[in-house]
């Protein structure tokens, strides 16, 4: 086991919420881009648009059934860290209604942001979101802390049934997709719902589903492992 030190935890720590901060703001520039949201935020983003809650507030429900199906999933090799997507889902919404537009939610920060009008500015913004929350996941995956709920899920699937982790990945992103457009298909106007500021599932959804992780890739390629010795300078296995 390594020697870990106090001031590493710091760190690590500051680098993981400041990666989960940024996945939330690429989020919501995804959300504003009104051309499709990321993946594992496509379920909240159409429970939003049906019930009326903020982003936040969706992406807190549906991530907590994330955590209750890993739970499902594993039963007795259920270990804290699956737990602990709890808390970690509690603050990332707490993130995603902060780093908004809803003025009703907490934070809000892009509240007043300029909304894109044209279909090029709205592509700019897509693209911005993705390069964001590739930003932001290469950071958060760095301390190898409690993954997202819906990583954890595949992680749970992985272990049960032996399929390699991206599949499993690729499997519950594709699943989420897929609910989500059933869903602002039969609740939100059929084929006029992907026109508008509450589009769910577009071709910015595709996008960042094919391209946040190659950013994360190129990222781990060229800084992962700097970054990662800087995160744990000091330490040295002891027996």
């Amino acid at each position: 086991m390594k020697n870990i030190r106090p001031i590493n935890i710091v760190k690590q720590l500051i680098v993981y919420v400041a990666g989960l901060f940024i996945i939330t703001l690429g989020i919501n520039i995804s959300k504003m881009s009104a051309l499709g949201i990321s993946p594992v935020s496509s379920i909240p983003r159409a429970c939003e648009q049906i019930w009326g809650f903020t982003l936040g507030t969706t992406t807190f429900i549906v991530y907590i059934f994330l955590v209750v199906a890993q739970l499902i999933i594993l039963r007795k090799r259920f270990r804290i860290i699956n737990a602990l997507g709890l808390l970690l889902t509690i603050l990332f919404s707490v993130m995603v209604d902060f780093t908004g537009t809803d003025p009703n939610a907490f934070g809000h920060i892009l509240y007043g942001f300029p909304q894109p009008e044209t279909y090029i500015m709205k592509l700019i913004y897509m693209i911005v979101s993705v390069i964001i929350i590739g930003i932001g996941a290469f950071l958060y995956l760095r301390p190898n802390w409690v993954p997202m709920p819906a990583e954890g899920l595949a992680g749970a699937i992985s272990d049960v049934s032996g399929i390699k982790f991206g599949n499993c990945k690729t499997i519950v992103d594709t699943s989420m997709v897929i609910i989500a457009l059933i869903m602002q298909l039969i609740f939100l106007g059929g084929l006029s719902s992907f026109i508008g500021d509450g589009v769910v599932v577009r071709e910015g959804t595709i996008v960042a589903a094919i391209f946040v992780g190659q950013i994360v890739k190129i990222l781990s390629k060229f800084f992962a492992k700097s970054f990662e010795g800087w995160l744990h300078a000091g330490e040295e296995r002891v027996s």
